[in-house]
């Protein structure tokens, strides 16, 4: 084989590492962006379940109690500008509406903190399927994220976390 077609072939072999390792990078991107999302989303909930298991009130309101689950919906609004609504789905050739679902998500919070800062009580009869971004539901916002996030937890369960 002469150099020149060694040359060539050498040529072509760099190309194809180089679509390989963008593929690769794609992905890598996709998957930290994936575990970063769901990381954050999971981290909300902790933070917001450990806040209503230390509510002190019985009536009233419970200021701090509040201020978590707004800080809760902020972290959440904030992520979601980093996030598109053209998300890939894992495992699948779909996109998903992942900016507007967390937005929804944090929607959710901001009312939760705002009923604790009036009364802790309001919460037994809070119902979020009044909430709507966008055009997109609470419910649809769950069906998102559970898709979206679902392999992630399951990987963590699987290896023994949470």
């Amino acid at each position: 084989m002469s150099i020149k077609s060694l040359g060539k072939i050498a040529a072509v072999a760099a190309v194809a590492g180089l679509a390989l390792t963008a593929c690769a990078d794609e992905d890598a991107t996709q998957a930290r962006n994936q575990e970063e999302s769901c990381g954050l989303i999971q981290s909300a909930s902790l933070k917001a379940t450990e806040s209503m298991n230390s509510i002190q009130a019985t009536e009233g309101s419970d200021d701090r109690a509040a201020f978590v689950f707004e800080s809760v919906a902020l972290d959440l609004r904030n992520h979601s500008f980093d996030r598109s609504n053209d998300e890939p789905a894992p495992d699948s050739d779909e996109t998903l509406k992942l900016r507007t679902a967390l937005q929804v998500q944090a929607e959710q919070f901001q009312d939760m903190s705002d009923i604790l800062g009036d009364d802790v009580n309001g919460l037994q009869n809070y119902d979020p399927s009044g909430i709507d971004v966008d055009g997109m539901s609470s419910g649809e916002a769950t069906e998102i994220i559970t898709n979206y996030c679902g392999p992630v937890f399951n990987q963590q369960q699987q290896q023994g976390g949470f």
